[in-house]
């Protein structure tokens, strides 16, 4: 097995807002391959590819709210699956950890996937309060894939090696994902957590369930063994300039 983490563009946002200190940071929209025996599968899936184009409507909503992406066409999924050799079409999974546009965004370009979402986070995307609340926008999830509705930690291939761990809070459904394999224990945080300094000041986005979201890190880092890796939502320090991150390449 072969977990890979990838950079699908950028986000630019006021630092408060993603937990730092500072004015305006730009930080890394990754997603996850994981290449196993039985099939590829996706940990979220980035950028919509419309977002390239300054003049898309869901972007230009996002720069009212004085945020914005960098993105270009070497950085959709597409993209980097085909620098893997993996064709697109054949991706067996997408787990996405919740149904944000910077998470499911890139849905639309693996198309015969089946969605493992938790049904708590699903149903939140059809319920149009707190799909108002979370910012949870069908444009980007409601796209008639065949869906794998779990509740609670999920077992993906029933061998251990990559496995589903609920993790509420950001949204009502949030899940992280847990890999193991000869490169070692990864949790891959997501939203959970959006950085390392968040780890310490617990300074949550505003729309989320803080309570929740307290408990659901504790959860993770009390998963934490010797040499575990945890790779978080959005941290530049984890990234730099690579596309791939060192840690995950096995």
């Amino acid at each position: 097995m072969r977990l890979f983490g990838c950079v699908c563009g950028q986000f630019h946002s006021p630092a408060e807002g993603l937990g730092m200190t500072g004015g305006r940071v730009q930080v890394p929209v990754p997603f996850y391959v994981i290449e196993h025996p039985e099939g590829v599968t996706l940990f979220d899936c980035g950028l919509h590819a419309a977002l390239e184009d300054p003049q898309d409507r869901y972007r230009q909503a996002l720069q009212s709210q004085d945020l914005d992406v960098t993105f270009a066409a070497q950085d959709t999924v597409t993209s980097h699956l085909q620098r893997l050799d993996i064709d697109p079409d054949r991706v067996r999974y997408v787990v996405l950890s919740h149904l944000h546009f910077d998470h499911a965004g890139g849905l639309h370009q693996v198309p015969n996937a089946t969605l493992v979402v938790q049904r708590t986070e699903w149903a939140a995307g059809f319920d149009d309060e707190l799909a108002s609340r979370y910012f949870l926008a069908k444009r980007f999830f409601d796209l008639g894939h065949q869906l794998r509705l779990i509740d609670g930690e999920h077992d993906l291939f029933g061998d251990g090696c990559v496995t589903c761990t609920p993790s509420p809070g950001h949204t009502p459904g949030h899940q992280s994902l847990r890999v193991r394999s000869a490169a070692g224990d990864h949790i891959l945080v997501s939203d959970a957590c959006y950085n390392s300094q968040v780890v310490e000041s617990r300074n949550f986005p505003d729309f989320s369930d803080h309570p929740a979201m307290n408990r659901s890190l504790d959860a993770l880092l009390a998963l934490r063994g010797p040499g575990t890796v945890m790779i978080f939502g959005h941290d530049p320090a984890q990234w730099g300039d690579q596309a791939l991150l060192p840690s995950l390449r096995s």
